[in-house]
Formats: C-alpha cells, sequence, structure tokens
C-alpha cells in the first residue's frame, strides 16, 4: 500500500517519501550516517550485461543500493522479484538505456560536474581537495610517501621515496590495451629534466604498465601490454625548449589513447600530434602492473622525480579533444 500510495504522489512527494522510507530502514545500520536520495528515471537495465539480486521489495532494492558506495542507480522488477544495481559513471550508463522503466537514481551530489562531462574517473586537484579523488570522493584516495600537499600542489624531491600513490584494484581493465582513455596534468618543474608524471605499477614491486613524463622537449607515454607482450612508446612533436633551461616552468601536458595506440597529445593549450617512437617485445608482463597510481617521479629511480610540483592530475575513460583539455585545464586553475 505505501508503495501504491507513492506512485500516485507528485515526483517531489514520492522522492521526500522514499528518502524516509530508507531512512527508517538504515536506521541503526553501523557507519551510515547518511542516505542517498533517489528521484525516479526512465532509464532499463541491459540484463544480460548487469547481475541480478532476489529482492522482495523496491524498498528493500533501493535500500541495498544506498549501503553501496559504487551504486547510485537501481531497477527493481516486481514481476520476477530481482534487483538490479548500477552507477552514473560513463561506463556504468552504457549498460542502461532509455525506456518505459522504472527505475531510480540518486539527485545529484556535490561531486563537480567536470567529472560527468569529461567521463572523470581519476581527479585530483592538491589545493582545493588535498588527496582526496574528486571525481569519486569513496575510492582511489592518494597516500604520501614523503610528497608535500599544501595550497599549491604536491610538491617533489629526488629521492625514491617522494610520491603519491593510490590502490587502482581492476584498472586492468581501464586502461588496458582496447580501452579508450585520456591522462592529463598540469605541473611545475625545471624544463632540462626527464620528468615523470605518473605511472601505473605494482604495488608492492617496481613493474609498471604505463609511463607519462616530459623529456626533451616533448611529451611522452609508454604502455606496456600483458596480453600482447609488448611495449610501444609514443611521443609527441617538440613542445618546449628544453635545452639547459633550469628554471621551473608551469606545464599543462595530455594524452589520448584510443584502443591500441596514443590519438594526440596536448600541451598548453595546443595539440600536438602522436607518433609511435618504438616497439618491443616483453616478456613477463603482468594485469598486475595495474593495480597502484604513482605520481611524481618513477619507481626505483629517483633521476625521474618531478623535482617540482603537480597541482592537477586526471584521468579520463574516454578520448579527450583539444578543447576538453582546455577545459579540465581551467579547472584545475580555479582557486
Amino acid at each position: 500500500p505505501l508503495l501504491a500510495t507513492s506512485l500516485a504522489m507528485s515526483p517531489h512527494r514520492e522522492l521526500l517519501l522514499f528518502c524516509v522510507v530508507l531512512l527508517q530502514l538504515l536506521q541503526g545500520c553501523p557507519g551510515l550516517s547518511t542516505v542517498k536520495q533517489f528521484k525516479a528515471t526512465a532509464l532499463c537495465p541491459r540484463l544480460s550485461a548487469l547481475p541480478a539480486r532476489a529482492e522482495k521489495s523496491k524498498i528493500r532494492c533501493g535500500a541495498a543500493c544506498s549501503s553501496r558506495p559504487d551504486c547510485d542507480l537501481f531497477h527493481f522488477n516486481r514481476s520476477a522479484g530481482l534487483c538490479y544495481h548500477g552507477n552514473s559513471t560513463c561506463e556504468g550508463l552504457a549498460l542502461w538505456s532509455d525506456g518505459a522503466c522504472e527505475s531510480y537514481r540518486q539527485v545529484p551530489s556535490s561531486v563537480d560536474p567536470i567529472v560527468g562531462q569529461l567521463c572523470l574517473k581519476l581527479l585530483y586537484r592538491f589545493a582545493s581537495h588535498g588527496l582526496e579523488n574528486v571525481a569519486d570522493p569513496s575510492k582511489y584516495r592518494l597516500s604520501s610517501g614523503n610528497a608535500t600537499v599544501n595550497a599549491s600542489g604536491a610538491h617533489f624531491v629526488q629521492s625514491l621515496d617522494s610520491f603519491l600513490m593510490a590502490e587502482t584494484p581492476g584498472f586492468e581493465t581501464v586502461v588496458n590495451e582496447g580501452n579508450k582513455f585520456s591522462f592529463f596534468v598540469r605541473a611545475k618543474h625545471p624544463l632540462n629534466i626527464d620528468a615523470t608524471y605518473a605511472v601505473f605499477r605494482q604495488c608492492t614491486s617496481n613493474n609498471v604498465s604505463h609511463d607519462f613524463f616530459a623529456y626533451d622537449g616533448k611529451i611522452w607515454h609508454q604502455v606496456f601490454w600483458p596480453v600482447a607482450s609488448i611495449s610501444r612508446l609514443f611521443r609527441s612533436d617538440a613542445a618546449f625548449n628544453a635545452s639547459s633551461n633550469s628554471s621551473a616552468a608551469s606545464i599543462a601536458a595530455g594524452v589520448s589513447f584510443n584502443s591500441t595506440a596514443a590519438s594526440g597529445f596536448y600541451f598548453n593549450g595546443n595539440a600536438r600530434a602522436a607518433t609511435l617512437n618504438k616497439t618491443e617485445e616483453v616478456g613477463g608482463l603482468s594485469s598486475a602492473n595495474f593495480q597502484c597510481l604513482h605520481l611524481g617521479g618513477f619507481p626505483g629511480d629517483s633521476s625521474y622525480s618531478v623535482r617540482g610540483s603537480i597541482s592537477c592530475f586526471g584521468l579520463s575513460t574516454r578520448v579527450l579533444t583539444q578543447s576538453e583539455f582546455t577545459l579540465l585545464d581551467s579547472w584545475c586553475q580555479q582557486a
């Protein structure tokens, strides 16, 4: 009767009633101090792509979603007694389609709109958010080696323990061969050094799957694909004058990958062509090489330290255009 009453109400009253019922259901659950608010949406789950769980009611389906940090979208099939959970990330919404289904989606949170606009899975702006992942504060929080984080960014020195790192389980399905993705960084460092901005690596060893760096006046990105057992090194065309320039300069750099190869680079507002510099066969590569993000240098070799600062880093799960990189850079520079 309660559900039938809610369906006859206005959307605003239905939302309010639904939140009250969820609150009543979740009172007394350890660790839950807030309740997500949902509103009706016309999205249908792709049944072949989403796992289902048995539930007795829409309310219980929603309560289960509310208790999960990775769920902000659900659908309850009343006739089958099945509950479907999802999320509003770019990858998550690909498993749902517009249709005449009675599903529920979380009322937009305080997460910055640029996250959804650019399909950002990782986003760090150290001045405003410290070590928190702006794209999803519940996941991928960085921890510091011997890096200093303050209002001007994360600062690194030439030392093996000067870095930031976050565990990224499952990223072998996000930034691997066959995926589309983009890296972005805003940094400040001397131009005449070999500076590694970001790598994906094993958490407990120095084996890597990605190396995103600046060297010799160009932006570079090397990937190590486990299935193909190969390494590919891509470079931009000339981006800056690196010869004997030891003064610190601000750099906004990006690279996009379209499944198997770099499709383009970005440097300080301009698009740069991507060139395959070298391909090598490499044995012993593992999907474990994607399990941690490492910022500020290359693990095991302090000569590749940024020796300066990183103020912003982002990872998108699609190919970003020049204008989108510029938009992200502008966001990174906001106070």
